[in-house]
């Protein structure tokens, strides 16, 4: 017979979906649909659910602490899978900066990206439920911002820097996602 679960037990699968993201487990798309899962759960086999593909417990990969990009002429772009660290410094002074995040996994429940470009656009892509804290400044520029609601539990992206005649987008999906997703 299944019982219902409690706040305990939910935020414990939390936790330990956290500790499995650390571990390079699961990117950030996973982390939050999964804590928005441990969130919304009632019975504790939806619970059981969620970490059945983990280990209970293991030991944490170290991420590094600080990632640093330059280009003085072109672009800097991440994206696919990769260890995100606690904080990344990214500097483009002719092109732009372009992060994916959605197939990333994340080394702490609080990231800094630190993007600066003066004549660029700076395009951060996060994963639904993901809260960003834009600190950026767009001084003769724009913001375009796609908000999403954050899951309980998601981690936090805060991005500083800025560009002073670019663009600083932050959004979910490509545009061509977005089309395709209007066509069905």
């Amino acid at each position: 017979m299944d019982v219902r679960a409690s706040d305990a037990e939910r935020e414990a699968v939390i936790d330990q979906l956290r500790g499995a993201a650390a571990e390079g487990r699961l990117t950030m798309e996973e982390l939050t649909d999964r804590i928005e899962a441990a969130a919304d759960a009632v019975m504790r086999s939806e619970l059981d659910g969620l970490t059945e593909d983990l280990p209970a417990a293991g030991g944490a990969v170290s991420a590094p602490v600080l990632d640093e990009r330059q280009s003085s002429l072109g672009d800097v772009k991440r994206s696919g899978a990769w260890l995100v660290p606690e904080y990344t410094e990214l500097r483009s002074y002719t092109g732009n900066i372009k992060l994916d995040l959605r197939q990333a996994t994340i080394s702490s429940r609080e990231i800094v990206i630190d993007a600066w470009t003066p004549f660029g656009t700076i395009d951060l892509l996060v994963p639904e439920g993901v809260q960003v804290e834009v600190r950026a400044n767009a001084r003769m520029g724009s913001l375009k911002r796609q908000d999403s609601a954050p899951a309980p539990g998601a981690p936090k992206v805060i991005l500083t820097g800025g560009t002073v005649f670019g663009t600083i987008k932050v959004r979910h999906k490509r545009l061509w996602e977005k089309v395709l997703k209007v066509a069905r």
